[in-house]
């Protein structure tokens, strides 16, 4: 069973091979029983029957006034859509919950463990390369592990979790490190793990050349050589939730005991505040923007403080009055900066999206509904142009940014997009914006040129002479009503330069025009193409799912 205290510490590197493989994710049998044994298995056909597509596309950010959701009066600039939902691995019997997400190139790696007092977790291994269609490639099953964080650095993996003594006579402790080579990227059959003070390993990253973990409960920071894996130094802190760092500073957050602050060398404390008292065991991060760092508090929502001085600069409440959630399950769990955004876990009210300029203000927010029932906003990590948000039952939403394939187009020429929900161009009109802009719907009755980033989440329609030129991004529709089309009648033409994704379905009348300036466009249609007569399409381009032919 898991521990409640602290059964003792050690610094003893437990190798472990791969017990077996199997063609699913649902029947694998751990013969020998260690802790330290993994299960791989790399059959993307049957890990690929995880991933689902059928509430793919475009989003709206819901704006707040009072606390209270509410639609907003006008367009974002913060176009998005939903790529895919994964489920959560299922092994014999027992559904797992996503816990930490990490990013590196073309890779993204997910933690997963299991409540209660099993010990039972897993790493997924997702090729994010095409933006449009991540794949499962591997999968390790930990069937006495629980894993609580992964931190990719320089070719390896780190783990951090929670094993069962019992499982094993080699560990003196439940929490435990551990360092996986990698090869190309993707899971290997071995790893050195180490036990550590506490019940579990809650977080854990690597520099150049050390790596750091905390544990939580009676536990430490610890700090390892990350060439040998040798121990070097400990410091014991009460129920460590989670670390970061930043300027050659290790900062800890500590559900009783706040932020402390840490020299990464000589592990000298160098300040320390308090933050608000944290129900035990519950899973917080920490990210830092500028000079200051923003902290997961629970129901006291996200506090942002002045990592120098330990002031706290604002309060970000949790939501209240959210539509259709028990407000007792909206807590801030989780936060993380990217791109001038905070992106902020908040339980069943779903993710808030803030920028970081200044005052952190609210840029909108968006409820977690979808294949995944019951969906919770438990833990969020952005990187790149992903969101990746881990949901309460398991699952995991994989979401992206709206963004240009290059930064070639010039856009300067143009006034930036005025705001409206709905982009109308009317007979004589001739129209011409730049910017990114997230819309409800597009009706073109002459000439309209977008420069930059559009996404539309409902129906894209280009009537009898109509032009419409996209210059950038173009993402349009949803798997969930296709039917909301992007519709090019007669006598009309899309011309595009860059990408158009469309979720949904795409209707050529006859006498349309699909036209492709330049080399390097492409197009992915993930529903159906209906064609009439006469239909023009012209141009270099890269169809991506064979949909024009």
């Amino acid at each position: 069973m898991k521990l409640n205290k602290l059964t003792g510490i050690a610094a003893l590197a437990l190798f472990a091979t791969v017990i077996g493989c199997q063609s699913d994710d649902t029947n694998g049998v751990n013969q020998n029983g260690d802790a330290d044994k993994i299960i791989l298995n790399s059959d993307s056909n049957a890990l690929n029957q995880r991933i689902s597509y059928a509430n793919s596309g475009v989003i709206d950010l819901i704006g707040n006034t009072g606390g209270k959701m509410s639609s907003a009066a006008t367009a974002s600039d913060f176009p998005l859509a939903v790529v895919a939902e994964v489920n959560a691995p299922v092994y014999n019997g027992f559904r797992l919950k996503a816990t930490h997400v990490d990013i590196n190139g073309p890779y993204a790696y997910v933690s997963y463990n299991t409540d209660g007092d099993k010990y039972l977790g897993a790493i997924d291994v997702i090729n994010i390369s095409n933006p449009n269609n991540p794949q499962l490639v591997v999968q390790a099953i930990f069937p006495k592990s629980d894993i609580s964080a992964v931190s990719y650095n320089d070719g390896y993996l780190f783990i951090a979790g929670a094993s069962s003594v019992d499982a094993s006579p080699n560990l003196t402790s439940p929490a435990f490190v551990a360092k996986m080579p990698l090869q190309n990227g993707l899971l290997t059959n071995n790893y050195a793990s180490t036990s550590v003070l506490g019940n579990v390993a809650t977080d854990i990253f690597a520099t150049s050349s050390k790596y750091y973990a905390v544990s939580g409960n009676n536990g430490e920071l610890v700090r390892y050589n990350k060439a040998d894996n040798t121990f070097e130094a400990a410091i014991p802190v009460a129920d460590l939730r989670a670390l970061g760092s930043i300027n050659n500073k290790i900062v800890v957050l500590s559900g009783t005991q706040g932020v402390k602050v840490y020299d990464a060398n000589s592990f000298a404390l160098q300040s320390s505040f308090a933050t608000s008292q944290d129900v035990a065991d519950a899973k917080r991060t920490i990210d830092f923007s500028d000079n200051r760092v923003l902290v997961s508090e629970g129901r006291n929502g996200l506090g942002v403080y002045n990592l120098a001085s330990g002031s706290k600069l604002q309060t970000i409440a949790i939501p209240t009055n959210v539509t259709g959630v028990d407000q007792q399950d909206v807590v801030t769990n989780a936060v993380s900066i990217n791109n001038n955004k905070a992106f902020v876990a908040n339980g069943a009210a779903g993710l808030y999206i803030y920028n970081t300029s200044g005052n952190l203000s609210l840029l909108g927010s968006l409820p977690l509904n979808g294949t995944i029932s019951n969906a919770s906003a438990n833990y969020v990590k952005s990187s790149g142009d992903y969101i990746f948000v881990a949901n309460g039952n398991g699952g995991l939403k994989i979401i992206k940014m709206v963004t240009p394939p290059n930064n070639s187009i010039d856009c300067t020429s143009f006034a930036t997009y005025p705001g409206d929900q709905w982009l109308n161009v009317n007979s004589g009109q001739n129209l011409q914006y730049q910017g990114s802009a997230s819309v409800q719907g597009v009706n073109v009755n002459a000439n309209l040129t977008f420069c930059g980033s559009l996404a539309v989440s409902q129906g894209l329609n280009i009537n009898s002479g109509g032009v419409f030129y996209m210059k950038g991004a173009l993402a349009q529709g949803q798997a969930s009503n296709p039917w909301n089309a992007l519709i090019i009648n007669s006598n009309a033409k899309l011309k595009v330069e860059g990408s158009v994704v469309i979720y949904g379905n795409l209707i050529l009348n006859s006498g349309a025009t699909l036209e492709f300036v330049g080399n390097g466009s492409s197009i992915t249609i993930h529903g159906s193409v209906t064609k009439g007569n006469n239909v023009t399409i012209t141009g270099n381009y890269t169809d991506t799912n064979n949909k024009l032919n």
